[in-house]
C-alpha cells in the first residue's frame, strides 16, 4: 500500500493523475501539429520551387526555339526573290497586247508564289507575335510566383520562430507536469494504478465523473445504492459495463479548480 490510502485521497489522485496526462496529450498533440505543419510548408514550398523551375525552363526553351526559328525570314528572302523576278518577267515577255496562254500561265504562277509566300509570312509573323506575348505572359508569371515563394518563406521563417519560442515553453510544461505525475503515483494504491493504466490504454478515459446518477460519457444510471456510496467516498466504485472508476461530480469539480494554476500556468 502507498503512504495515503484513505478512499477520497485515492480517488483524488487518480482524477489527478488523468487530468495530467489528458494535458500531457494534448501538449504532445500541439507539438506534433507544429511538426506536421513544418513537414506540409516544406513540401508545398518544395513543389512549388518545382513548378517555377518547370516553368523557367520552358520559356528558356521557348526563347531559344523563337531564335532559332528561321522560317518566317526564309518566307521573307522568297518574296523579295520572287519580286525581283517579277519585272524581269514582264520585260521578258512581248510587247504584243495578248500573251500566250504558256506565258499567261508562267506570269499568273510567278504572281501566285508570291502571294502564297507573303501570306505565309503574315501567318508566321502573328504566330512570333503571339508567342512572344505568351513569352512576356510567362515571364510575368515566374515573377510572380518568385515573389510569392519569397513572402511565404519570410512568414514561414517568422512562424519557426514563434514555434520554438512555444515549443520551449511547452516542453518545460512537460518535464514540469511529468515531476508531479511521478509524485501523484507514488501516493495512489498499486491495483488501483494498475486498473489505471489498463483502462486509459483501452479507452483513454479511465476515471469518470458521476451526476445525479449519471457517468459522463456512458450515459447510463447506476442504481441508487451505488450512488450513495460513492458519495460517502468509503469504497472504490467500478462502472459495470465500460469498468472505468467512477468519482461523484462535486470531488471531481473541486479537483478541476484545484488543478487549472498546475495545468496552464504555462501554456
Amino acid at each position: 500500500m502507498k503512504t495515503n490510502s484513505s478512499i477520497e485521497s485515492q480517488l483524488k489522485y487518480i482524477y489527478r493523475l488523468q487530468l495530467i496526462h489528458l494535458r500531457l496529450k494534448y501538449l504532445n498533440y500541439i507539438i506534433n501539429r507544429f511538426t506536421v505543419f513544418i513537414i506540409r510548408f516544406l513540401l508545398f514550398l518544395k513543389q512549388k520551387k518545382r513548378y517555377l523551375f518547370f516553368l523557367t525552363q520552358r520559356l528558356k526553351n521557348k526563347k531559344k526555339l523563337l531564335r532559332s526559328n528561321s522560317k518566317l525570314n526564309i518566307y521573307k528572302k522568297k518574296i523579295i526573290q520572287l519580286l525581283k523576278l517579277l519585272p524581269k518577267q514582264k520585260k521578258l515577255l512581248p510587247k504584243q497586247k495578248k500573251l500566250l496562254p504558256k506565258q499567261k500561265l508562267k506570269l499568273k504562277k510567278l504572281e501566285m508564289d508570291i502571294e502564297y509566300n507573303y501570306i505565309n509570312f503574315l501567318l508566321k509573323k502573328r504566330r512570333n507575335l503571339n508567342k512572344k506575348n505568351n513569352l512576356i505572359i510567362n515571364s510575368i508569371k515566374i515573377k510572380q510566383i518568385k515573389k510569392y515563394i519569397r513572402i511565404k518563406e519570410l512568414r514561414f521563417k517568422s512562424k519557426i520562430i514563434n514555434y520554438k519560442q512555444k515549443k520551449e515553453k511547452i516542453n518545460k510544461k512537460i518535464i514540469f507536469l511529468k515531476e508531479i505525475e511521478k509524485k501523484i503515483k507514488k501516493k495512489i494504491n498499486n491495483n488501483l494504478l494498475k486498473r489505471y493504466k489498463q483502462i486509459i490504454s483501452i479507452s483513454g478515459i479511465a476515471v469518470v465523473p458521476v451526476y445525479k446518477k449519471i457517468p459522463f460519457g456512458t450515459y447510463i444510471l447506476i442504481t441508487q445504492q451505488k450512488y450513495y456510496e460513492l458519495l460517502e467516498r468509503k469504497k472504490i466504485i467500478i462502472e459495470e459495463i465500460s469498468g472505468r472508476i467512477l468519482i461523484d461530480f462535486y470531488l471531481a469539480n473541486k479537483e478541476n479548480n484545484n488543478m487549472k494554476k498546475i495545468l496552464f500556468n504555462f501554456y
